[in-house]
């Protein structure tokens, strides 16, 4: 390796090391905004059962789909970041096997954040199931209270 491709070789190995550390954030931000969503939801769900007003139920079925939102925002972070991780993962392969890096490929080249896919991220079924479970459970609480 000469010193170029040495020098873009060690970039490419801090930004995969950054980019994964920045998914991981996102992943336990994700993890976190799951577990208050799911706190704050007994609570209310709590609260409703105890003193038997329904509008209290109606209430927890908008916990969720705050905490929904916040979820899908971070899940579009999180995606910025996995595609970035994932370019620098193929170029350092190519650089390990003898290749020259395309003209194009820019190291750092940190991603720039689109919030205009978060209702698409809403919209995933891994990302919606766990608070649409809440809201459904909290809505059918509210009709039998």
């Amino acid at each position: 390796m000469d010193i170029e491709t040495n020098a873009s070789y060690d970039l490419l190995k801090m930004e995969l090391s950054l980019t994964q550390g920045q998914m991981d954030k996102y992943d336990q931000l994700s993890m976190t905004t799951k577990t208050w969503a799911v706190t704050l939801w007994v609570a209310l769900t709590g609260l409703a059962f105890q003193s038997k007003q329904s509008h209290i139920a109606l209430l927890g079925a908008l916990v969720p789909l705050l905490f929904w939102f916040f979820d899908a925002y971070n899940k579009t972070y999180r995606t910025d970041y996995k595609k970035r991780r994932d370019e620098v993962q193929r170029a350092l392969q190519m650089l390990s096997s003898g290749n020259d890096l395309p003209n194009d490929f820019q190291v750092p080249n940190l991603p720039v954040h689109d919030e205009k896919n978060v209702v698409r991220n809403m919209l995933l079924l891994h990302v919606g199931l766990p608070y649409l479970v809440l809201i459904i459970v909290s809505l059918l609480i509210s009709v039998r209270l």
